[in-house]
């Protein structure tokens, strides 16, 4: 197609080979990237997250095997899939990507958002080769995608919230994926989210631009607040396995959370913290950890023996030893 975006020729080309080779999945590509009414990568992506948030549902149904984006609402019977019209849901979808007169989530459009999600996906992951792939199979992207349509529905002023919808998008994405993102909570661009399964992300939670989130991640209360309650995670952090942050504390921009950690308490730019509950050992090497991905944490600068050990209420923000450590970043 003439006049394509550099992103979008991508994604079409990649598809277009994907069915050379591999017939077999002609249906599941004309149906999803390459599907009639798609032109954009923002189609492309409206219509593949659209299908694969209403597919559940329908193979649960009678109608199995129905062409759902091609059934028009008069024709829905009872039935799971009858839920949501599938054309309505995607123009839904379409529509919170355009840029006039939509949210900005953290600075950012949707458009913009959904663009370096998928980048980002492709330059960190290394199970994932080409567009093609993050687009159709990545459920981190898929949930991501669906919050950030449903962030845009649920802030929206007057006749144009769309609550309910919001929270429709949130609980299919959830049932689907098995991701539950809030559709309060405000995501970055950039982002991550690392095969997704188990990550759980309140409402009033905040995550910066160019973080990476793996499976089993809780950005939660602590079950006696109300009102702001939920971490915020700055720009470029890294967040491993099974990770609990919780409450309304501060994770400083470039951190490192180990796998399994139990985050209670403010941790500092470039500190790295391990443990239940959760202790800076020292600072992060890389200017951006989101990006690199140090799952075994190699890539930290320790602390001296006596400061490692200590809890995070004594080594905060101020603690000259600490300070010294990661100064100069």
């Amino acid at each position: 197609m003439d006049g394509l975006d550099e992103l979008s020729e991508q994604l079409r080309r990649e598809a277009l080979e994907v069915e050379r080779q591999e017939p077999e999945l002609g249906i599941l590509l004309h149906r999803t990237v390459l599907a009639p009414s798609v032109v954009t990568f923002e189609d492309a992506v409206a219509s593949t997250v659209c299908y694969r948030l209403l597919l559940e549902a329908c193979n649960g149904g009678e109608r199995r095997g129905v062409d759902m984006m091609e059934t028009s609402s008069s024709e829905h019977r009872k039935g799971p899939a009858s839920m949501f019209c599938p054309h309505s849901l995607r123009r839904l979808i379409r529509a919170t990507m355009e840029s006039e007169g939509n949210v900005l989530e953290l600075g950012h459009s949707m458009s913009e958002a959904v663009r370096e999600d998928a980048l980002a996906v492709c330059r960190r992951d290394p199970a994932m080769d080409t567009v093609l792939e993050v687009v159709l199979f990545s459920k981190g992207y898929a949930a991501l995608v669906c919050h950030r349509a449903a962030h845009r529905l649920w802030m929206a002023h007057g006749v144009n919230r769309r609550k309910f919808t919001a929270l429709f998008l949130q609980s299919q994405a959830s049932s689907v994926f098995g991701l539950d993102i809030h559709p309060g909570a405000q995501i970055g661009l950039g982002v991550m989210l690392d095969h997704g399964t188990g990550i759980v992300i309140g409402e009033t939670a905040t995550v910066g631009d160019g973080c990476t989130i793996l499976h089993g991640v809780t950005l939660g209360g602590t079950g006696k607040d109300h009102g702001d309650r939920h971490p915020k995670v700055g720009k470029n952090v890294l967040i491993g396995a099974g990770a609990s942050l919780l409450g309304n504390i501060r994770i400083g921009d470039g951190a490192k959370i180990g796998a399994g950690s139990v985050v209670l308490r403010e941790i500092p730019p470039g500190a790295t913290a391990v443990g239940a509950p959760a202790k800076i050992i020292g600072r992060a090497s890389e200017a951006r950890p989101g990006s690199v991905i140090d799952e075994t944490l190699q890539s930290v600068s320790l602390l001296h023996k006596s400061d490692s050990f200590k809890s995070m209420d004594t080594a905060d923000m101020t603690d000259s030893s600490f300070s010294s450590s990661v100064g100069g970043r």
